[in-house]
């Protein structure tokens, strides 16, 4: 379908930035390639703004997230900080394309597990580009955007008891949710003294953080969570040396 522009502000002089309003729902790529990763769907009716040069029958404009990207674990500080100069990805993979570097000043948000990676959620601009003219393409209908324009307001977690878990107004002491297999971390050769009985490890048997259980309250036993796929809503701290993450657990349910 192609998209058409109501021209919202005309230029008065050379180089002075066109605002448009998207007659339809618009798909904002990240490259001038309909092909490329589709950075957010915007509703008909948005107004945007040209920020810079782009090729024909493109328009380069700027976005507001929250953003859905990935962060390699060893980019992440003892603070649970991005690391200035790392690359944040569009997937969790090697290979997939990079959204940004992140920056001083930058919102990175720790959201769940993906093997090497971390998901986060990056309050950022970010540009993108939008077809204009013959070039003028939504987005497929089941490609998903990496950030909704109108976010729910998440809700607090709750734990298996059903009680909602407070949140503190400190980011850093949030809880947040994450994916994995939940095992003994106790090991005759490799670990034999750890500083917690348990650990969350990725799909290739990794750990990626011990779990303090000291918080939890299950209605069952938890061995019967034991190597199995589960999610945990708790915070996020160190281990006293530094090395290692620890999530202290306010709720475990199975996936």
């Amino acid at each position: 379908m192609k998209t058409k522009f109501v021209l919202l502000v005309c230029a008065l002089t050379a180089g002075r930035l066109v605002a448009d309003t998207l007659a339809t729902d618009t798909a904002v790529f990240t490259q001038t390639d309909p092909k490329s990763v589709v950075l957010a769907r915007l509703k008909g009716g948005t107004v945007v703004t040209a920020v810079g040069e782009a090729p024909a029958g493109w328009r380069r404009i700027e976005v507001s997230g929250p953003f859905e990207a990935y962060v390699h674990n060893r980019d992440l500080t003892k603070g649970l900080e991005v690391r200035e100069g790392a690359n944040i990805y569009a997937e969790p993979r090697k290979d997939a394309p990079v959204l940004t570097v992140a920056a001083h000043g930058d919102k990175v948000e720790i959201t769940g597990l993906r093997g090497d990676y971390c998901q986060v959620k990056l309050e950022k601009k970010l540009q993108g580009f939008i077809a204009v003219g013959e070039n003028a393409n939504a987005a497929p209908a089941d490609s998903k955007p990496m950030f909704s324009v109108t976010p729910a307001a998440p809700a607090a977690p709750v734990t298996t008891l059903g009680h909602p878990v407070q949140l503190s107004g400190n980011t850093a002491d949030m809880p947040r949710m994450f994916a994995g297999t939940l095992v003994l971390a106790r090991r005759a050769i490799l670990n034999p003294n750890p500083p917690y009985d348990y650990q969350l490890v990725d799909v290739n048997g990794r750990r990626f953080a011990y779990v303090d259980t000291k918080r939890l309250q299950l209605t069952d036993k938890i061995e019967s969570y034991l190597d199995r796929n589960i999610s945990i809503t708790g915070t996020v701290r160190n281990t006293v040396d530094g090395k290692d993450l620890v999530i202290a657990a306010e709720s475990m349910q199975l996936k």
